[in-house]
């Protein structure tokens, strides 16, 4: 990390032990408003996995610096930037402007999370296994997937999105979303002359229950061969996904899960994920995470691996936590890993 970056990240931190958690630094500039937010994360992480050479050690995991600008009440611009980046090219995460003429009308332009799955569009401040899960990584872009790239689960496109369907207590119970993206990830410009198409559909017959559905239907430009013999390098590829899932929150349980499903030409793949936080100490701000996970590559291969996760959190200042998990995987041939991670996350 050089000199700038590291300054950055020492101001950063500074701010989040400085700012309430819930308060972000606003600054009115005329009829604009600028508002800055961000968090840091790092991790001492221990594993050790079959082939894998054993890992023990502190990192530092993402630090994110976000600006927003108030154009006029109805326009927004926005920049994201994550400063403790290896790679040049993903410093720069977001960039995008939004137009709200109404609460059923969004259009947004640029660089963001695509509306596939719950999980993709979370923060990693509020996604209580650290890792995000392999499946919702690997099937929405996030990272994993060697005929895709590791982009975050974000793209360059166009969305339309909005609430609507008002109930009597004054809540929108349906939610959409649906956009066209280059298909390529951040910071990457098109590659091959087709457009992928994203859809998302969130129904709410409950104040804390979210039912979700969405589909992403595209043509990928692979970045390298497949494993298993269907797709070479530099070939045009169909690149499907669905998903299904809920999300509840109550006091004493929050609990998310959520099946997808992929196909990449010939090799179809699946997963399954269910996230639980009991609030054991609610008054102290300390859950325990449950967690498990089952992905498969190839379902004709049988190409799998189950993992179980389980830890504590603990929520010290509003929106900063220290949280320690262990995580425990059993791949389909046989393969073990076992993998200790705490990590602290600092977040104004």
């Amino acid at each position: 990390m050089d000199g700038k970056r590291l300054t950055l990240v020492l101001v950063l931190f500074s701010a989040c032990l400085g700012v309430s958690a819930q308060d972000v630094v606003s600054v009115d500039a005329g009829d604009m408003r600028f508002t800055l937010q961000g968090y840091g994360q790092a991790n001492y992480n221990v594993k050790n996995a079959d082939g894998e050479e054993a890992t023990n050690g502190f990192e530092l995991t993402r630090v994110f610096l976000m600006l927003n600008a108030a154009v006029t009440p109805r326009l927004d611009m926005h920049v994201m930037l994550d400063v403790a980046s290896k790679s040049s090219d993903k410093v720069l995460h977001e960039y995008w402007g939004k137009y709200k003429p109404c609460d059923a009308l969004n259009v947004k332009f640029g660089q963001y999370k695509t509306h596939f799955t719950l999980e993709n569009l979370m923060s990693p401040t509020a996604v209580g296994n650290i890792f995000f899960h392999d499946g919702v990584r690997y099937l929405a872009g996030m990272q994993g997937d060697p005929l895709y790239g590791s982009y975050a689960g974000r793209d360059f496109g166009l969305t339309l999105s909005g609430d609507f369907l008002r109930d009597g207590k004054g809540r929108n119970l349906l939610s959409y979303a649906i956009g066209v993206f280059n298909g390529t990830g951040m910071n990457h410009s098109e590659n091959n002359t087709q457009k992928d198409v994203i859809a998302k559909l969130d129904y709410r017959p409950l104040g804390n229950l979210t039912l979700s559905a969405s589909a992403y239907l595209g043509t990928g430009h692979a970045l390298a061969a497949d494993a298993y013999g269907n797709i070479s390098k530099d070939e045009d590829y169909s690149r499907n996904r669905m998903s299904v899932g809920f999300e509840t929150d109550t006091k004493p349980l929050y609990l998310r899960s959520e099946y997808l499903r992929g196909w990449d030409e010939g090799t179809p793949s699946q997963c399954f994920y269910s996230e639980a936080w009991l609030h054991v100490m609610p008054k102290h701000r300390l859950d325990v995470i449950l967690d498990y996970e089952y992905f498969d590559r190839n379902i004709h291969l049988f190409d799998a691996t189950r993992n179980y996760m389980g830890g504590l959190q603990w929520w010290f200042h509003k929106k900063c936590r220290i949280s320690s998990l262990f995580q425990f995987k059993d791949a389909s041939d046989g393969r073990l890993s076992r993998q200790f991670v705490t990590q602290l996350q600092l977040r104004f």
